[in-house]
């Protein structure tokens, strides 16, 4: 767990970030307990900024909090994981639907220029799944941006998180992630034409094998099962 920079950040929002990257890359494990004092020392925040941030990590489901306990993190049930990835498939077309016909020339830009990164971090055979991850949530959380809906960009951040730190969990193998280059070529070009159709065909294709990997390490007799319903 690092600190992170307090130079253009609240303290609670250095404690959210410093726990949340955490959680999310299993470096705390589900069902572990929360140190306090420990998470102070390491973060160097005092008390209040650190509970200020569990509170809200708590309301985004990445912690559990038991009354006379204190904080553990939450753990997912096979159950859990299949309604969150669900309602996380869908939020996802969706957003890519709204973004095809608001999507800024901008937006697009940057896009493009994800793809170019995970393009040369392809070519050169980058093995980080903290980098592939990286860019990933780059992408899902631009096309969110681009739809136009705040409700929709914070409910999708918060189910990203969720969903990946399953990845870090069962230790996924990188080389499943390289496919996700030509999912994001195939996105973007349906973004630039302005189509939802193909926008959400593109999203839905790239989410149906995501969906799979994710699923996969979970409960591995479940996965034929998985289908991605319009």
């Amino acid at each position: 767990m690092q600190p992170f920079s307090t130079k253009k950040m609240r303290l609670s929002d250095v404690a959210y970030h410093g726990l949340r990257t955490a959680i999310i890359k299993a470096e705390l494990l589900p069902g572990s307990p929360i140190d306090e004092k420990e998470c102070m020392e390491r973060l160097s925040v005092g008390r209040t900024p650190l509970r200020e941030a569990l509170q809200r990590l708590a309301q985004e489901d990445l912690l559990l909090a038991v009354p006379q306990r204190g904080y553990f993190v939450s753990s997912t049930s096979a159950t859990d994981f299949f309604q969150l990835q669900e309602f996380r498939l869908q939020a996802e077309v969706w957003a890519a639907r709204l973004a095809a016909t608001r999507i800024s020339d901008a937006q697009l830009d940057r896009l493009a220029a994800l793809i170019e990164e995970a393009r040369a971090g392809v070519e050169a055979k980058r093995m980080e799944i903290e980098w592939h991850l990286g860019i990933d949530e780059e992408m899902h959380k631009l096309i969110a941006e681009a739809s136009g809906n705040t409700y929709l960009m914070q409910a999708l951040n918060r189910l990203y998180a969720l969903s990946v730190r399953s990845l870090y969990v069962s230790r996924m193998p990188v080389a499943l992630l390289f496919e996700d280059l030509k999912d994001m070529v195939v996105i973007h070009e349906a973004l630039a034409s302005r189509d939802p159709d193909q926008a959400e065909t593109a999203m839905r294709a790239h989410l149906s094998v995501s969906a799979t990997n994710l699923i996969r390490p979970v409960e591995p007799a479940r996965q034929a099962r998985v289908e991605i319903r319009k």
